[in-house]
């Protein structure tokens, strides 16, 4: 990742990811060109390679930049109010937000480059977002022994991946029963023995 302490850089950098942002959120992934970024930002084309090696960066720079995270609940629930709400949040960001969908969609065409670059933090970005909230309720579950320890990133694809491929191809929008269906199953394999 590119070094910001110098504030002429860091200007330009800020001016670069302002110009990305505005254009990804107006017309998509698409429309964040070189030439776009540089003329809506006034940036020379040079700088702006200095500051992110390929388009790819940018985008995923900006994308960074626009990423929402679903809403964390209040601790004092029980655990399945805190799973559906935090669901709820996260489907309600799916569903409702074309920059959710459009940035899922981007990284779902296979980015694959190292995790030292932008797109690297993107996909970390995206993967702290979703998983800080969860694991933080499963970690209360599991300790205070409500639920059985389980392996975290499958819960999130149980929680997550069922609304998010709901989105990506088009299915039904999912709705408040849907989330606590999706919910009360993953609860129910994630039971102590004699709670089932």
């Amino acid at each position: 990742m590119t070094s910001t302490a110098d504030p002429r850089r860091a200007r330009s950098r800020g001016k670069l990811l302002d110009a990305a942002a505005d254009l990804l959120v107006s017309g998509g992934a698409a429309a964040v060109t070189v030439e776009a970024v540089t003329r809506a930002s006034g940036v020379a084309r040079t700088t702006l390679y200095r500051n992110f090696p390929s388009t790819d960066a940018l985008i995923a720079a900006a994308f960074r930049r626009l990423l929402p995270a679903p809403a964390a609940p209040p601790g004092d629930l029980p655990v399945r109010d805190q799973l559906v709400h935090l669901c709820t949040s996260l489907t309600q960001l799916l569903q409702s937000a074309p920059m959710q969908q459009s940035l899922l969609g981007w990284l779902a065409m296979g980015r694959h480059v190292p995790d030292d670059d932008e797109v690297g933090e993107l996909r970390r970005g995206v993967v702290d977002a979703y998983t800080a909230p969860l694991h933080e309720i499963l970690s209360a579950a599991e300790a205070d022994g409500t639920l059985v320890p389980g392996d975290r990133d499958l819960a999130l694809a149980q929680l997550g991946g069922p609304p998010v491929l709901a989105r990506l191809i088009g299915l039904r929008p999912y709705t408040q029963e849907d989330v606590e269906r999706l919910v009360d199953d993953f609860l129910r394999a994630r039971l102590p023995g004699d709670a089932r």
